[in-house]
């Protein structure tokens, strides 16, 4: 779990360098982030939501346009080369991704925040469950993906 937080805060630091206008100085009150904190999860379940019902079209008009993921030891950056990537996985019909949300938390100017939470992929009778981290990066006031990834539980439930 230490290893997860190191992350984190690495990629927090490098996004967080990015420049951001005026318009990200959100309330830093604590009902404001408490706020920010149900729009992330608000904004992952509707990720969900989208996925499951348009597939491909529904997982990509989440992520902003330079979002990258992190996979089986690889990165791969920016809207058209993550389509790319995962047209083969949405082009099984068979294929079922849900997640459901367990933490969220919002930086206090508003302009980053993360999710995470278990997530369960299927196809046919092959089913694999895991756990994933969303970043995300207030964009023109929503919520855009901007960094994501996952990891199998070593221990699939039976």
């Amino acid at each position: 779990m230490h290893r997860i937080y190191s992350f984190l805060f690495v990629v927090l630091v490098l996004i967080s360098g990015k420049p951001r206008s005026s318009a990200y100085l959100a309330p830093t009150n604590k009902a404001s982030v408490a706020v920010l904190e149900q729009q992330l999860r608000d904004a992952d379940i509707e990720f969900c939501k989208q996925t499951a019902a348009r597939r491909l079209d529904g997982w990509m008009d989440a992520f902003a346009d330079d979002a990258s993921i992190l996979q089986n030891g690889k990165t791969v950056s920016g809207k058209t080369d993550l389509r790319r990537h995962y047209e083969p996985i949405f082009a099984d019909k068979n294929f079922i991704l849900t997640w459901t949300p367990t933490h969220a938390e919002a930086a206090r100017d508003g302009s980053l925040g993360y999710t995470y939470g278990t997530y369960e992929a299927k196809s046919g009778n092959d089913v694999s469950y895991g756990m994933y981290l969303t970043i995300w990066r207030h964009v023109n006031g929503k919520w855009k993906v901007v960094m994501d990834t996952g990891s199998l539980l070593r221990q699939q439930p039976q």
